[in-house]
C-alpha cells in the first residue's frame, strides 16, 4: 500500500513520483519549443522568416528584448526536463534488472533497493509489480 507525504510540498512530491514520466518529457518538449523561439528570435534569417508567420511575430514581439532570459529559461527548462528524464530512465531500467529473477535469494539480497525504487522513485505501478513479484516468491515479511 502506498502510502502518501503529508503536507503541500509533500503532495507535489508524490504527484511527481506518479506522473514522472509525462512531467519530464514535457517539460523536455517545452524547453525545446522555447529554445526553437529563441533561435527565432536571434537568428537573423530565422527572425525575417518569423516575421511572415503571424503567430510566431507575435510571440517575438511580445517577448521584445525579454528574449535573452527566455532563451536562459529556455536552457534551463530543457536540461532540468532531459536530466529528470535520464534519471527516471535509468531508475526503471534497474528496476527491472532488479526484478527480473526468478531466484528467491537474488530477490530477497535485493529486496531493499527494489523497495527503496518503488517507494520513493518510481510510480505507483512498480509497488504493485513488488507486491506481485513476493507473492509469485511467496516471500514472507
Amino acid at each position: 500500500m502506498k502510502r502518501y507525504r503529508p503536507g503541500f510540498f509533500g503532495l507535489l512530491a508524490d504527484i511527481h513520483q506518479d506522473f514522472r514520466f509525462e512531467i519530464a518529457g514535457a517539460l523536455f518538449v517545452v524547453g525545446v519549443f522555447l529554445l526553437l523561439i529563441a533561435i527565432l528570435g536571434y537568428v537573423p534569417q530565422a527572425r525575417t522568416w518569423a516575421r511572415s508567420v503571424a503567430v510566431l511575430d507575435s510571440i517575438l514581439a511580445g517577448l521584445g528584448p525579454w528574449i535573452f532570459w527566455e532563451a536562459i529559461a529556455a536552457g534551463l527548462v530543457m536540461v532540468i526536463g532531459g536530466f529528470d528524464f535520464a534519471d527516471t530512465v535509468k531508475k526503471a531500467l534497474e528496476f527491472e534488472k532488479l526484478i527480473n529473477t526468478t531466484s528467491k535469494e537474488t530477490f530477497l539480497k535485493n529486496r531493499k533497493r527494489i523497495k527503496h525504487l518503488a517507494t520513493e522513485a518510481l510510480p505507483e505501478r512498480y509497488w504493485r509489480r513488488v507486491e506481485r513479484k513476493e507473492s509469485e516468491l511467496k516471500v514472507r515479511e
